[in-house]
């Protein structure tokens, strides 16, 4: 009974998925290094803060209320000097004089009727500095793809190289079991042993060494995708399509942040024109103090004034032109990045695709290169066996049948890693 109870334990384990292999995805590295990188939350912050400026944008529609207060003393004031003591006529004229002492309290509202399109302007600007802000924030995002794919590949690349030295491994184990049992017939001696020994130990540092480099590889991606990458997850190797041929330069991240870029500068170029136009507005001003309107009135009273405001500032005009170029110039320069960036982005698609087409031509060499060392590995064998050959030239020719297939291996995974750049080149779903 126990040891069905202990059968039944080990089963449950085995089916928990906990206990199972963790295996990832590239596309599950990449997706869970685009939602948890920290910049991804400055998406958000910039939606909002363009929000808020546009809200304030628009509220200078709004009427604007000003409170002032005013208390004062002076030393002189208005006084009209008639003397009519000569008139013959007897006049009784009492023209009062102000007093030194006057206050005022008062509300001032102004409405703008017509900007000449500052408002408008404002927010052209502000909706295009926003949209630089998200490009370069989705260049650097895109570039994080790149990063994962140098480190998921480069974890493939050590997986593949430590399997073919664990077949490396094996054979020189095969070997020295071989080469034993010639020594015990007197067909080989001990430094024979000694040097496939030798060999043996130099797969085993060779394997520690790949295994410190995935180590390293595989913390780096752990660190980027925030997920437990270990020695014992399982990176499945991608299958990828070919890349969709030709350069679509509005569907790549840099040259839509070129393009806002020149956006921005168009909207500045409209800002300093829409800066030197004129403004009308109402006004409206209420207020209570002494004196009033009336300045020979030295009571406190209420008052008001209201009208229209037209308001020209001719300074910006003189300054007009020269300002619009260096917005040109700019934005001449912006044109000139686009096209540089173009012209490096063909080269590179040009030479990847020459890369891949160069990959696949060798790859096709690859199986009967194999096929031969391993003929030849065989030979060796069989002439050490006859005591026609060396143990020091079989070494040589099992070495060289694993360096064919690691060659392969490698081969396979410089394809794959190749296409995956192509991709990202082009800025296509893999």
């Amino acid at each position: 009974m126990r040891f069905f109870f202990i059968l039944a334990a080990a089963l449950l384990g085995l089916s928990l998925p906990g206990a199972a292999q963790q295996t990832l995805s590239l596309e599950q590295c990449r997706s869970q290094a685009q939602a948890n990188y920290p910049l991804v939350r400055q998406y958000g912050l910039i939606e909002k803060s363009r929000n808020y400026s546009l809200a304030n944008a628009g509220r200078a529609y709004l009427p604007q209320v000003s409170l002032s207060a005013r208390a004062s003393y002076q030393s002189d004031v208005t006084q009209v000097p008639i003397d009519l003591s000569g008139f013959p006529i007897p006049i009784d004229l009492n023209i009062p004089i102000p007093d030194k002492d006057q206050y005022v309290a008062a509300i001032d509202v102004n409405q703008v009727i017509w900007d000449g399109g500052a408002v408008r302007s404002q927010k052209d600007i502000l909706r295009a500095s926003s949209g630089v802000e998200t490009q370069q924030l989705q260049v650097d995002m895109h570039s994080l793809d790149d990063r994962v794919n140098q480190l998921y590949f480069g974890i493939l690349l050590v997986d593949e190289q430590l399997k073919q030295n664990a077949l490396l491994q094996d054979e020189l184990q095969r070997s020295y079991n071989q080469i034993s049992s010639y020594a015990a017939n007197g067909l080989a001696n001990q430094a024979d042993l000694d040097a496939v020994k030798v060999e043996q130990l130099n797969a085993r540092q060779g394997m520690e060494r790949m295994k410190s480099t995935r180590k390293a590889y595989q913390a780096m991606l752990s660190e980027i995708t925030t997920l437990s990458i270990t020695e014992n997850t399982t990176l499945e190797k991608p299958v990828l399509s070919s890349a969709a041929a030709g350069l679509q330069p509005d569907s790549l991240p840099e040259v839509r942040l070129l393009n806002a870029q020149s956006d921005y500068l168009d909207a500045q170029k409209s800002a300093i024109t829409a800066g030197n136009m004129p403004r009308l507005g109402l006004f409206v001003q209420g207020g209570y103090g002494k004196p009033g309107l009336n300045m020979l009135n030295n009571e406190f009273e209420a008052f008001y004034v209201a009208g229209a405001r037209l308001s020209w500032s001719f300074g910006g005009l003189y300054t007009q032109s020269n300002e619009r170029k260096k917005v040109e110039v700019k934005k001449s320069a912006v044109d000139v990045q686009r096209e540089t960036f173009l012209l490096n982005a063909r080269q590179n698609v040009a030479q990847l695709e020459a890369k891949i087409e160069g990959i696949k031509e060798v790859m096709k060499m690859d199986d009967e290169i194999i096929a031969l060392r391993e003929s030849v590995k065989k030979s060796a064998e069989a002439k050490v066996a006859n005591g026609t050959l060396s143990v020091i030239e079989l070494l040589r020719e099992v070495n060289a049948e694993s360096l064919a297939r690691q060659t392969k291996s490698l081969h396979d995974i410089e394809l794959l890693m190749a296409v995956a750049n192509l991709k990202y080149v082009l800025n296509q779903q893999l």
